[in-house]
C-alpha cells in the first residue's frame, strides 16, 4: 500500500464522517464503497477484507498511526477493526462474544426457530425426534471431484410414529434472484423432492411445516409466543396426538 493510497484512505474516512455527522465510529466494511469509488481497491471482498488486510499489515509494522482513525478491538481469537471519528472514542454497543466459530454455530442451531418448534413438538408428541436424521440411501449428487455423496439430513424423524418433519420458509420471487441464488434454490427443490420420495418409499409420513403458519416478525423470524405457537402446532400434529 503506497503512501498516496493511504492518503486517499484518510481522505475518504474524513469525508465519510463529515457527511455522516451523527456517527462516531464504523466497522471498516462500511467505508469500502467509498474506497472502491476512489480507486484504492477494485472491489470489496468478504465485507471489508481488503481494508482489514491493509490495517493488519500496518499493525504488524507498527505503522497503524498512518491511519489515525483506525481502531483495533483485540480479542483472544480475533481482532475487529473499526474507524473512529477524530476526537471520539470507540464504544462497543455490545460485547463481542469470546467464543469460537464452531461454538457460535452450535449456539445458533440451539437457538434456531427450528429447534424451538421441535422442542415443542417433542413435548406434545411425548418423544424426542432424531434431529438432522440421515438414511444411508438418501444422498445428494456426486461431489465435484466425482468421489462420494453427502447424506441429506431430515429436520426431524420420529421413529415410533414413522413421521418425518421438514421446515421451510416462504420462497422469494425466483426472477428477483441472481444466478447463484437461483442455482441454490433449484438445488434445494431437487433435494427436497429426493427427501420426499425417499421418505414415502419407506412408508413414512412426510410433513412440511411453513414457518409462516406461526406469528413472525418483519425478518420472517418467529415472535415465539409460546401459547399461540403451541395451539398452531397442536393443530398441525393433531393426527399424531393422543386424545
Amino acid at each position: 500500500m503506497t503512501d498516496e493510497n493511504i492518503t486517499k484512505i484518510n481522505e475518504a474516512i474524513a469525508e465519510y464522517f463529515n457527511t455522516n455527522t451523527t456517527v462516531d465510529w464504523i466497522p471498516v466494511k462500511t467505508i469500502m464503497p467509498a474506497l472502491v469509488e476512489a480507486g484504492i481497491f477494485e472491489k470489496d471482498v468478504k465485507k471489508g477484507f481488503p481494508m482489514r488486510k491493509v490495517l493488519r499489515r500496518l499493525d504488524q509494522k507498527s505503522e497503524l498511526s498512518k491511519i489515525p482513525a483506525a481502531h483495533a478491538e483485540r480479542r483472544p481469537e480475533n481482532t475487529y477493526w473499526y474507524l473512529v471519528r477524530e476526537g471520539k472514542e470507540y464504544v462497543p454497543k455490545e460485547a463481542i462474544p469470546e467464543i469460537s466459530k464452531k461454538q457460535q454455530y452450535i449456539q445458533d442451531i440451539k437457538n434456531s426457530d427450528e429447534n424451538y418448534l421441535l422442542d415443542m413438538a417433542d413435548e406434545l408428541l411425548g418423544q424426542k425426534a432424531s434431529r438432522k436424521h440421515t438414511f444411508d440411501t438418501l444422498v445428494g449428487n456426486l461431489h465435484k471431484r466425482g468421489k462420494g455423496r453427502t447424506k441429506l439430513p431430515l429436520d426431524a424423524f420420529y421413529k415410533d410414529l414413522k413421521l418425518v418433519i421438514e421446515f421451510f420458509q416462504k420462497e422469494k420471487n425466483f426472477e428477483d434472484l441472481d444466478e447463484k441464488e437461483q442455482a441454490r434454490v433449484t438445488q434445494i427443490k431437487y433435494y427436497d423432492q429426493l427427501k420426499k420420495e425417499a421418505v414415502l418409499n419407506k412408508s413414512f409420513r412426510y410433513m412440511k411445516i411453513n414457518y409462516a403458519q406461526f406469528e413472525c416478525n418483519e425478518n420472517e423470524k418467529l415472535v415465539r409466543n409460546t401459547e399461540n405457537d403451541t395451539i398452531v402446532l397442536k393443530e398441525i400434529l393433531k393426527d399424531f396426538l393422543e386424545d
